[in-house]
């Protein structure tokens, strides 16, 4: 897994068509104002604004606020009611956690005994109509990760969305990623639209991590995650790869349920041992090659590897993450001093 910005700027999306006046501008820079400071009661103000049918969080604040009163369970519906509903649409992911702790034995499918289908496919209908089925959003919630082209949980697909101006018989125009929910939708419905809560993701991962409740199994989401909380480990044997193991600082179950270990080995053994082969393969006497890894300036390591040398930049190619720790681990190799 690869860590992805969660700051105040990304989790502000809105149409385009009238983005470029000064009005329009201002009123952008007082909602991440609001957001910046915690002052969700200022976006209550702010959402009767000309421009409020623009902005995701209006959009989805005005929906939720009709459906909820739809719901019959009363213990449900009042606390829906009762939520700071700006704080889970664009609230940080450390508060989202927190919007969980607090709610969970009311409005999440562990504990809701009665109507709880009622409730999740009312908000799994709002996350259809709002978001994933609607295309001008849509394409706008992609662009706040323009500079993602990989997925953040496997760092193995690439994850660009396309978009065709024509289309060819029966050919799909427009292709994107999967909205992925870190915090199932399933277990906790009135997460569907936040945004702290919503990544893109390749399919391969939106479908075997399914709805496995990341929150009680203790999984760390690409927002909070940071590049030393994973490492890719290599058993090296007779000048080969023979293993890799993915090692967590933590006891979370991002490996497991991703399914990330298993995948490495089947699907990259080849490509691992292909680079460990072609680049870096050393023998017992090559200690002075191995001593140049240590020195390698980043230009020499793209060269060397064709990957991205810094962490922030391991979102732009597939692999990047495991090809740095591959290089650091060759680097710390020993060879023989004779």
């Amino acid at each position: 897994m690869i860590s992805i910005d969660n700051n105040i700027e990304k989790r502000v999306f809105h149409l385009t068509e009238k983005e470029n006046e000064p009005d329009f501008i201002s009123y952008k820079k007082e909602i991440i104002k609001a957001i910046y400071h915690k002052n969700y009661r200022k976006l209550d103000i702010l959402k009767l604004n000309l421009y409020n049918d623009q902005f995701s969080v209006f959009i989805f604040y005005e929906k939720i606020q009709n459906e909820i009163s739809k719901i019959t369970n009363s213990i449900i519906r009042t606390q829906l009611e009762s939520l700071d509903w700006f704080k889970v649409l664009v609230g940080s992911f450390e508060e989202i956690k927190e919007l969980i702790r607090d709610n969970e034995y009311i409005l999440s499918r562990r504990y809701i005994l009665t109507d709880f289908e009622q409730y999740k496919d009312i908000f799994e209908n709002l996350y259809k109509n709002q978001l994933s089925g609607n295309e001008k959003l849509k394409k706008q919630f992609f662009n706040l990760f323009e500079g993602l082209n990989v997925c953040p949980y496997c760092n193995r697909n690439f994850i660009n969305p396309i978009y065709k101006e024509h289309s060819l018989g029966g050919d799909n125009k427009n292709q994107s990623p999967d909205i992925e929910h870190f915090f199932p939708k399933s277990i906790y419905p009135f997460l569907s639209l936040s945004i702290s809560n919503l990544l893109p993701s390749c399919a391969f991962c939106n479908k075997i991590k399914s709805d496995v409740d990341t929150f009680q199994n203790n999984c760390l989401s690409p927002y909070e995650i940071k590049d030393s909380d994973f490492r890719f480990d290599f058993s090296l044997e007779l000048n080969q790869v023979k293993k890799v193991k993915l090692i967590s600082k933590t006891d979370c179950k991002n490996s497991e349920i991703l399914h990330l270990e298993s995948l490495y080995n089947e699907v990259h053994s080849k490509y691992i041992n292909d680079m460990f082969d072609g680049v870096l393969k050393y023998t017992k006497r090559n200690k002075e090659f191995l001593d140049t890894f240590k020195i390698l300036t980043e230009d020499d390591y793209k060269k060397l590897f064709r990957n991205y040398y810094k962490e922030e930049d391991f979102n732009k190619q597939p692999l990047s993450k495991m090809t740095k720790d591959l290089y650091n681990q060759i680097k710390n190799l020993k060879g023989d001093k004779s």
